[in-house]
């Protein structure tokens, strides 16, 4: 009888009951081996799951610590590029600040180099006066066949022209910087120079001695153009803004 209690499988019972009462009542006889083998594998199936949950969650967590990471550094680039912003914006004020300065200079410049170029010189030399227009024959006066033949320079009203009588020696300059334009000298006719200043301004100088100008030449402010001798004591003089005629007397600066 020991025999036989030594070789009986243990087997386990699982009764299913439900709490209607015509209901019945059903077993399950489970082996301990099949019990065993069913354990093992959940077992397994737990493990494996934990195994995964713990390397998803370190994938995670380190996931989660890079992206802290890179949070971290966006925020130091961020500032870094702030204070660069703000460095940047202060230097873009202080060009623009430089610049205006300089365009300020480059306009006081350019209104001095104009200003310059305005011809409000004296055209002689020396001490001139301006001739009166001769009334002579408003007068009833009769000229003499020699001062009928006498080529004088006479003024041009159009031009609003004055006519400077000067002594032997005195020169007759430019009154401001420019470029002869023109020179004509011409046997038994009045000769002239014209400047041109380069800025809607034109000067036009008549005598009758010879121009010592060349057509072309860069003369500046005071350079002599006509040397005033015996027979060419009188000089012409008349101004052109934008090809309208201007009277001098408004343009010439008289100094001492």
């Amino acid at each position: 009888m020991s025999t036989d209690l030594r070789k009986r499988k243990i087997t386990y019972t699982i009764i299913l009951t439900s709490d209607s009462p015509a209901a019945n009542y059903r077993r399950m006889h489970i082996k301990t081996g099949a019990l065993a083998v069913v354990s093992f594998v959940v077992f397994v199936a737990v493990i494996c799951y934990a195994v995964y949950t713990t390397i998803t969650m370190g994938g995670y967590i380190e996931r989660n610590a890079r992206q802290l990471e890179q949070i971290v550094q966006m925020k130091a680039e961020n500032e870094t590029l702030t204070a660069e912003k703000e460095s940047l914006a202060g230097k873009i004020s202080s060009l623009e600040e430089t610049l205006s300065r300089k365009e300020e200079q480059e306009h006081e410049l350019v209104a001095a180099h104009e200003e310059n170029y305005i011809p409000r010189g004296f055209p002689m030399s020396g001490a001139a006066q301006i001739k009166e227009e001769d009334t002579t024959a408003d007068n009833g006066g009769e000229e003499t066949e020699e001062e009928e033949n006498e080529l004088k320079v006479e003024a041009n009203k159009d031009w609003k022209e004055l006519i400077f009588v000067a002594a032997e020696g005195t020169k007759v300059v430019a009154t401001a910087p420019g470029t002869v334009k023109e020179v004509r000298e011409a046997e038994g006719e009045v000769s002239y120079v014209i400047i041109d200043h380069g800025n809607g301004y034109v000067t036009t100088y008549r005598n009758l001695g010879s121009p010592i100008v060349e057509e072309g030449s860069q003369v500046v402010k005071g350079v002599a153009l006509f040397l005033v001798g015996e027979d060419n004591t009188e000089t012409g003089y008349s101004i052109r803004k934008d090809d309208e005629y201007v009277d001098p007397l408004e343009m010439i600066e008289i100094k001492g």
